[in-house]
């Protein structure tokens, strides 16, 4: 049971008088590995009846969590959550990004207990004031989220802040760079020409680019109409698994017949490693990343591309071809391997065809039909 008392000089029988503060002592749960704790008060005995008959509810329930283990900052809490974090190289990168530059400067020295919804609204505020992409922001709200609701699974939170928090909408530019079939060719042609076959990869199967320079000789299946991606190089030249994925899962997509030749192309020219990657790079390594987009700027440039087109543009370009010759959003959605429908079509939803022409040229076609068939007559 949690125990009322002063630690003070002034006999117990004038406790309810004098003026030191009250004390609460009390045992947190966990059986042999519970730890004795004391919260202090004011002179107010009423408050520490109700913390002392509170903890004592909370403990027989199992919802008991200690005061104290509030007292963890964010930036500490944050950063154990990033050690254990099992997502994908590039999205811890980015996950750490914007700790450093818009979490930390805000919030980070704070304890997890301390933290209020106002504060994380005026972060979020701050950040749309500043002009800050919307995709930026829901970055910095997804960090915080994940911290706090990580703290009160663990019992060091009763509850999160981040509830019925309004977040600018992703605007998505319809401007998407669309070059000309000739630009492409250039830009494939300008690469160094054992990785050329990036290009075809990227704009026939909408492959991301650590996807792409990852692609195995072995990955074709189906008998060479399906691709079976399966993993990713990260920005450090390291494999791993594909984003949203766990090792081993992966996700099939169609294989035009233009790209398969492209892979016989490279293979007969260039070959693979030992176990069947086609891009070896430099002193036959996986490719690094960075030198690729140095070399992929490089080669649109020379086409004639402005510098916003990068070799994620080519996705675009897929999804772009794909929607426009009417296959399905779930199916484009599906090869590119987005998280959910909703990502696809915040971004490409703009490109599918309008329904409304469609439907009111079926719905006059059902009309007519109808008032082309006979009627029943009764004899």
């Amino acid at each position: 049971m949690a125990k009322i008392f002063k630690r003070c000089p002034c006999p117990e029988g004038e406790w309810g008088t004098c003026p030191h503060q009250w004390v609460v002592r009390y045992r947190t749960t966990g059986g042999r590995s519970s730890r004795q704790h004391e919260q202090s008060f004011g002179t107010d005995l009423r408050e520490a009846e109700d913390f002392a008959l509170k903890v004592e509810h909370d403990k027989r329930a199992h919802v008991f969590v200690d005061p104290k283990a509030g007292r963890v900052l964010f930036r500490d809490a944050a950063g154990t959550w990033l050690d254990q974090h099992l997502g994908a190289d590039s999205s811890i990168a980015t996950y750490r990004s914007v700790l450093r530059a818009h979490i930390d400067p805000a919030i980070g020295g704070k304890p997890i207990g301390a933290i209020r919804r106002e504060d994380i609204k005026a972060l979020i505020a701050g950040m749309h004031r500043k002009e800050l992409s919307a995709s930026r922001i829901g970055c910095v709200y997804l960090v915080i989220s994940a911290v706090l609701a990580e703290a009160v699974r663990d019992k060091k939170l009763p509850e999160s802040p981040c509830t019925g928090i309004q977040l600018p909408g992703v605007v998505v530019s319809a401007d998407f760079i669309i070059p000309a079939h000739t630009q492409i060719e250039a830009t494939a042609a300008g690469l160094p020409p054992d990785w050329a076959a990036t290009v075809w990869l990227m704009h026939g199967c909408g492959l991301r680019i650590g996807e792409a320079l990852a692609v195995n000789l072995h990955c074709r299946t189906n008998k060479g109409k399906t691709l079976r991606v399966k993993e990713q190089v990260n920005p450090s030249a390291q494999l791993r698994p594909l984003k949203f994925r766990n090792t081993g899962e992966f996700r099939d997509v169609p294989l035009p017949e233009y790209i398969s030749e492209a892979i016989d192309k490279h293979v007969a020219e260039h070959g693979t490693t030992s176990d069947g990657y086609l891009f070896q790079g430099r002193k036959y390594k996986l490719v690094v990343r960075r030198s690729y987009q140095e070399d992929f700027q490089r080669a649109t440039a020379r086409a004639g591309l402005p510098p916003e087109f990068i070799p994620h543009s080519l996705r675009h370009l897929y999804a772009s071809t794909a929607l426009a010759e009417g296959i399905p959003i779930t199916e484009v959605s599906r090869w590119l391997g987005h998280k959910s429908i909703e990502v696809t079509h915040q971004i490409y939803g703009h490109l599918v065809p309008s329904s409304f022409d469609r439907a009111r040229t079926a719905l006059d076609h059902a009309y007519q039909q109808s008032r082309r068939r006979p009627r029943n007559t009764v004899g």
